[in-house]
């Protein structure tokens, strides 16, 4: 119980010392210009993605829809969390929904790092789903994906709920194992509005 107790408290106070971490919206002073450092978040991200696989855009612009995130995370010893905000775009009506995101696990690990994350969502219900009630991935989500793997895997990528696939990027490019392990998302209300 005590061992628990230590692991509630440690995690909920690195989660608050993670929004220092957040790269976007975090520092932003109005709602235009959060939403202004979104979009150039899913441009970057976007194009560093079509850069390490160029296959990538034509999946995305034939999909239902997609979704960008950027992350910041931090892990000290046996805790870690993280913080982000993102966008996700309907690619059959164009309407965009703001998001956020935040992370929190248990697992070996000391440092910090900024990562992206791209959802590309082939079944419209899936897309429908994450954009209306959001995504808990509390249980053990993450998906192995070999990076380079020939045939019919995708290399550096990995479908993690029906009809859909992630890709995770960092500083040094894809990542080989996509990691969402207790991580949610979710509609921001300050972002979208009364009107979305």
């Amino acid at each position: 119980m005590r061992n628990h107790f230590k692991t509630t408290t440690a995690a909920a106070l690195l989660l608050s010392a993670a929004f220092a971490f957040a790269p976007i919206a975090a520092h932003a002073t109005s709602p235009q210009e959060e939403r202004a450092a979104v979009h150039k978040m899913e441009d970057d991200t976007l194009s560093r993605l079509y850069a390490a696989r160029p296959d990538t855009r034509q999946e995305i612009q034939n999909a239902a829809g997609y979704a960008v995130f950027s992350s910041g995370s931090l892990a000290i010893i046996w805790v870690s969390a993280g913080y982000g905000h993102g966008l996700a775009h309907d690619n059959r009506n164009g309407q965009e929904t703001y998001m956020e995101m935040a992370t929190a696990g248990v697992g070996l690990g000391l440092g910090a790092k900024d990562f992206n994350t791209v959802f590309v969502f082939h079944d419209p219900k899936a897309l429908h789903d994450f954009v209306t009630t959001g995504l808990d991935l509390s249980g053990n989500a993450d998906a192995a994906a070999k990076s380079g793997t020939k045939g019919g895997a995708a290399g550096g990528s990995a479908d993690v709920l029906n009809g859909v696939r992630i890709y995770q990027l960092t500083d040094t490019g894809l990542l080989a194992q996509a990691m969402l392990q207790g991580t949610k998302y979710w509609r921001d209300s300050d972002l979208n509005g009364t009107g979305q």
